[in-house]
């Protein structure tokens, strides 16, 4: 729980029981599962420790925890830290995810109105 591996089991759809929104389902080495950001690999270093995943070549998904990133790594962000339907007291109160979670919010609100279509991310800095 505290890494962000909360996602829905198969044979459940890979959304978020709290926003309905999808992301990418990735097996983590312990057996749960995690929910990502889907097309979203960010520089580690803007990552809060415990929420930098990475994902190996067979699609399983690991955690760095605590470890420093390497110079120029880049990670990918648990949906569970970026997800609309959570309180920031309840994904943590990081500049960079609440940017994520506004435009997660946004698309919420499109899903249900019907709407369709990608759209590009904000510039969070």
């Amino acid at each position: 729980m505290m890494e962000g591996a909360t996602g829905p089991e198969p044979p459940a759809p890979p959304e978020c029981p709290d926003c309905g929104l999808s992301a990418e389902r990735h097996v983590t080495y312990y057996g749960t599962h995690v929910l990502l950001e889907p097309d979203m690999p960010v520089p580690a270093h803007t990552v809060p420790v415990w929420h930098r995943w990475y994902v190996d070549s067979n699609g399983t998904a690991w955690n760095s925890r605590e470890d420093e990133p390497a110079p120029g790594a880049v990670c990918r962000v648990p949906h569970r830290i970026a997800c609309p339907g959570l309180s920031p007291e309840e994904t943590g109160l990081w500049r960079w995810p609440a940017a994520v979670r506004a435009e997660n919010a946004r698309r919420a609100c499109d899903k249900a109105a019907g709407k369709t279509g990608p759209a590009a991310l904000p510039d969070a800095g």
